[in-house]
């Protein structure tokens, strides 16, 4: 018997967390957060309870009520956790967040199951970013220990590292008695794939998130031509942009870039996500164009350096940039007044190596000389436009997603007051998205022509209906049997 059990992105965007079960075997496909919800009870200045994570979002329906799936050290907080996990793994398709955020609560034995491009984002989250990012490690929590002062009294333990069990799996590879074979996709972020799944009733196809016009459209056609051969039983296919037609693609965003900036006479500054290294190549190839370098954030140089020591392919390489060294902590970077020590005090480990990089630049070298750079700058980052003084005849390119929701609405307008301080408003959009349109998912249906399609990670399941005449759009938590 196999069955399918969606504990997230139902009728929403994101939150992937997809339970197979095939006879004895559970694996989950992603295991993702979903913002919306999220923002609906949280903000940055209203934060989860850390020492309550799972038991509060499990009560608020942000995560399933699963016994021997998750950590040990949070889940005996609320009740008692049973020694053996009573789940096999988790497929990652990718590492954006609404699809691999909550790892970090899963048990540290429940193999996952990803890319090498996959890891390697998923460390610089952890290494780099700010909040709780335990993907491919984690730090045991409330343990205590005999006082060193006093072996009568207890005191809080700063707890193990536990590594996870992280396979990095190849084309084809199994999961106890489950074959999956894993094919690359174009997406916006490395170490994207879509899977065909064998289960004892028949081939599933997942689909993760998926686009047919970005550079690597080739990847998206090839694993549609092969998971075709499967005559699959089901398809599990996103749909964020269902109903959206544009086709419009890294290709044409490139060109139009190129167009934007070729007679730009100040600074050209840009918003791009952060760890897009394929929109990250388009700047790049329009900043060589028109004599420019483009000029990265610390956290993209690190994303970058460690994707190539995990030997991901087809990436940017840190020597095409230009890595931006912003003042930071006591702002004493360059200040002969204070030791070298101290200034480097500013800066986390992880940075430090990128102060003396000869391709390092800092805010006066900008100053100086604006006409050549195009200066990457994202929210949390215009706060440097005070030290990068844009001057005149400046533009601003925003080359992110439109806000979808009343906090990013909210963020956009705060953007929106910067840009008009620094006198960059109104600002350029020119953006490609990362998933397919409407025709691309129905031609894929076509193509694939499964049994059955179960609609997920989309807000409108129901536009499916006109794409395939068997259609089962899934309730949250309800188990369905595929045969």
């Amino acid at each position: 018997m196999t069955n399918v059990t969606a504990f997230g992105a139902v009728k929403e965007i994101g939150g992937n967390k997809l339970l197979l079960e095939d006879k004895g075997t559970k694996v989950f496909l992603d295991f993702g957060l979903c913002f919306s919800r999220m923002n609906s009870f949280f903000s940055p200045y209203l934060r989860p309870r850390s020492w309550e994570y799972i038991k509060d979002f499990i009560a608020l329906g942000l995560l399933p009520d699963l016994e021997g799936l998750y950590r040990q050290d949070y889940e005996s907080r609320m009740r008692e956790s049973i020694e053996d996990p009573l789940y096999d793994g988790v497929i990652l398709s990718h590492p954006h967040l609404d699809h691999a955020g909550f790892i970090s609560y899963l048990r540290s034995d429940i193999p996952i199951f990803c890319s090498q491009g996959s890891k390697a984002i998923l460390q610089t989250f952890e290494e780099s970013s700010f909040g709780f990012h335990e993907y491919t490690r984690l730090k045991e929590n409330f343990k205590l220990r005999p006082s060193k002062r006093d072996s009568s009294k207890l005191t809080k333990d700063k707890g193990s590292i536990i590594p996870r069990e992280i396979n990095i799996f190849k084309p084809d590879f199994k999961i106890d008695d489950i074959n999956v074979h894993a094919f690359p996709v174009d997406h916006s972020v490395p170490g994207a794939h879509s899977f065909v799944i064998e289960t004892s009733e028949g081939a599933i196809v997942y689909t993760g998130d998926i686009r047919f016009h970005g550079r690597r459209s080739n990847y998206s056609d090839f694993f549609v031509s092969k998971a075709a051969e499967y005559d699959p039983i089901l398809l599990l296919t996103e749909g964020t942009r269902i109903s959206e037609s544009t086709t419009y693609g890294e290709l044409d965003l490139q060109r139009d870039l190129f167009k934007l900036s070729s007679d730009v006479e100040g600074l050209i500054l840009t918003n791009f996500p952060i760890r897009d290294t394929d929109r990250m190549r388009s700047f790049i190839e329009v900043a060589e164009a028109v004599d420019r370098t483009l000029v990265i954030s610390l956290r993209q140089a690190y994303a970058l350096k460690t994707l190539e020591e995990n030997g991901v392919k087809d990436i940017p390489r840190i020597n095409e940039v230009s890595i931006f060294i912003p003042k930071k902590g006591w702002g004493v970077l360059g200040n002969n007044n204070y030791p070298n020590d101290i200034q480097l005090q500013d800066y986390s480990t992880w940075e430090r190596e990128f102060l003396d990089y000869t391709n390092s630049v800092r805010a006066e070298e900008i100053v100086a000389n604006p006409r050549k750079y195009i200066f990457r700058c994202d929210f949390f980052e215009l706060k440097h436009l005070f030290d990068i003084k844009p001057p005149e005849k400046s533009v601003y390119i925003r080359s992110v997603t439109e806000p979808i929701d009343e906090e990013m609405e909210l963020d956009q307008r705060r953007v929106n007051e910067w840009l008009k301080y620094f006198n960059l408003y109104p600002y350029h959009q020119l953006h490609c998205s990362g998933h397919a349109s409407s025709g691309d998912i129905k031609e894929m249906i076509n193509r694939i022509n499964p049994k059955q399609v179960m609609p997920i990670h989309t807000e409108e399941p129901l536009v499916f209906s006109s794409f395939h005449s068997n259609i089962l759009n899934p309730e949250l938590g309800e188990k369905y049997e595929i045969k």
